[in-house]
């Protein structure tokens, strides 16, 4: 902190000491405008200098800027703009009482002239930098005395013709693109546009196409800069050195209403700098460097453009869902219930399905990723496909077939093939055992369900205790039984948050069996419902895995498994309401 307050304090006194000997040498006018332009009024600026290139001349082309000295080529739009803005509102820092030898104002060492849409012209001469080099001694043009100007404006325009260049290999919008190939020495990978962000591979396969990868793809095209410029218009025998006459990689670019591709054409690598290749673009006829690490994000295979989705569809749209392995079939379809569309298994039994776990099913492939490709499978034994573990079809709602998903595994690799291709992919093992379900694990699970706005009275029956509950109003209940009396709305509320959605983990039998323990039930609730429905349920045997048994007259009366702090929590709100 001492070293950097003693460098403030150094800077400050230097400053001042240049403050003071400008002022023994001239007139302190600081902020006072030496030149004043419009940007958008600019047409042209010429740099005349010491130094090679001797000139430099920007020029506006309609909206944009050229370098058209000492080489036709596009500008970059910030320097420009940043130059153009230093004309605006300039102002001198000192203003000096004659020329001296040591402005360097005799041989300035830059000429600015800028040239507005009026014909008019302005002109700065550039001499020295003031000792602190923050300053420039200047003459601007109309002005009667010498001045001190910021270097910035110096510094701006004196720049090299490359720091003037627009460095874009490549200039489009990316939702004009209808086809991109990269075209490698062995083979091509071309994907066209079929909807505003969906993409087709047509070669080397017909396929999916992954869309965000090329979507990254075209951003980073339209980021890929030239980081040097080599041979402004190379010979054929340069092209040919540097490998640009047969690429290592060419990409090309399709726009709308447009015949004649955008190319960039990668060469060889830079003998010495193994970190730049050699290129070319049909925007500019120059041969430039680019970094590997841009081509990096460039160079893709045809694996890295395809989708890797092993089957498109819907998961919404499925209406139809049939699965086989083994001996078993299983088959599945969706059904509306009132407002709700809930699953109904009807093979090898006739059941409420469990739509979350249907669900499960679906998502499953519908998330399925393919870890590689086998485009032209000699033989599927060779997969374990000749005879697979899984096969599932499913029906998207409005057609009349089915798409089909065949699977297995082998030395622990996930295989897959689709009703929509003969390619084979490769998937995690573990894609099998997600989609693989057996008809118990298929069951519905919701043991009880209804609207606890329509319980009217509730029935609790545990440890020879009993109590019974009528509704009187919203929030507002009262016991009958064993005795009259308001009951506590957060125990009621509570019996009924654990029984209006009551769900099982595990489905068990389809009727009670003596060993299930409902003989001798270890709670039993009666919810009777406007319309004078009654449901009942019952919590039988404890078991060894912390469950318990429990049964509904709404499922049937099927036997499922439900964790035990149920019970308990129904046994407390009851406790709690006798006190």
């Amino acid at each position: 902190m001492k070293l950097r307050g003693a460098a403030l304090w150094a800077i400050a006194f230097v400053a001042l000491l240049v403050y003071v000997l400008l002022k023994e040498r001239g007139e302190v006018v600081q902020g006072t405008v030496v030149l004043n332009l419009n940007p958008d009024d600019i047409v042209k600026v010429e740099v005349q200098r010491q130094q090679e290139p001797k000139e430099i001349v920007l020029e506006r082309k309609g909206k944009s800027w050229w370098l058209s000295k000492p080489v036709q080529a596009p500008a970059d739009k910030t320097a420009v703009e940043t130059l153009l803005n230093r004309f605006k509102n300039l102002k001198a820092e000192v203003e000096l009482d004659e020329k001296k030898p040591e402005y360097g104002l005799a041989n300035p060492t830059a000429t600015l002239v800028v040239h507005d849409k009026r014909g008019r012209t302005y002109q700065i001469q550039f001499g020295h930098k003031t000792p602190d080099n923050f300053g420039i001694y200047a003459v601007v043009e109309g002005w009667r005395k010498p001045v001190v100007l910021t270097s910035w404006i110096f510094d701006d325009a004196n720049k090299s013709p490359d720091d003037f260049r627009d460095k874009r290999m490549l200039v489009f919008n990316k939702d004009n693109v209808t086809k991109l190939a990269l075209v490698y020495p062995d083979k091509q990978i071309v994907c066209e546009r079929k909807g505003k962000d969906e993409w087709r591979m047509v070669e080397p396969i017909k396929t999916e196409a992954d869309n965000s990868v090329i979507s990254t793809l075209l951003d980073n095209l339209s980021t890929l800069q030239a980081r040097q410029f080599v041979v402004e218009r190379p010979k054929k025998s340069q092209l040919v050195s540097y490998q640009l006459d047969k690429p290592s990689l060419q990409v090309q670019i399709w726009l709308k209403g447009r015949e004649r591709p955008l190319t960039v054409s990668v060469g060889k690598q830079h003998e010495t700098d193994k970190t730049r290749y050699y290129a070319r673009t049909s925007r500019f006829p120059a041969v430039v460097l680019v970094d590997d690490f841009d081509l990096r994000n460039i160079r893709k295979t045809d694996a890295d453009l395809r989708s890797k989705r092993v089957l498109v569809f819907k998961k919404d749209d499925v209406e139809r869902l049939v699965m086989r392995y083994e001996e078993t079939e299983i088959e599945l379809r969706k059904r509306k219930e009132g407002e709700e569309t809930r699953w109904q298994m009807l093979k090898p039994v006739k059941v409420p399905a469990d739509t979350w776990r249907v669900d499960d099913i679906l998502w499953a492939l519908d998330g399925a990723q393919a870890e590689g490709f086998i485009d032209n499978p000699q033989n599927l034994a060779d997969y374990g496909l000749n005879k697979p573990q899984l096969e599932l079809k499913l029906w998207e709602k409005g057609r009349k077939r089915p798409k089909t998903v065949w699977m297995s595994v082998k030395d622990n690799v996930g295989y897959l093939r689709t009703s929509e291709g003969e390619t084979v992919y490769k998937v995690r093992a573990g894609l099998l055992n997600d989609l693989k379900k057996s008809p118990d694990d298929l069951r519905d699970l919701q043991v009880v369900k209804f609207n606890r706005d329509d319980a009217e009275e509730i029935v609790l029956r545990w440890d020879k205790k009993r109590v019974r509950l009528v509704k009187k109003a919203e929030k507002n209940w009262e016991i009958t039984e064993p005795k009259r009396k308001s009951a506590k709305w957060e125990s009621v509320d509570g019996i009924l948050f654990e029984l209006e959605s009551l769900r099982a983990e595990k489905w068990v039998a389809e009727k009670p069996l003596p060993d299930h323990g409902f003989d001798k039930p270890q709670l039993e609730a009666e919810i009777k419902l406007k319309g004078g429905r009654t449901i009942t349920v019952k919590f039988g045997k404890v078991t060894e895995q912390d469950s318990v048994f429990v049964s509904s007259n709404y499922s049937g009366n099927q036997v499922y498994r439900k964790a035990k702090f149920v019970l308990d929590n129904l046994k407390r709100y009851g406790d709690e309401l006798l006190r």
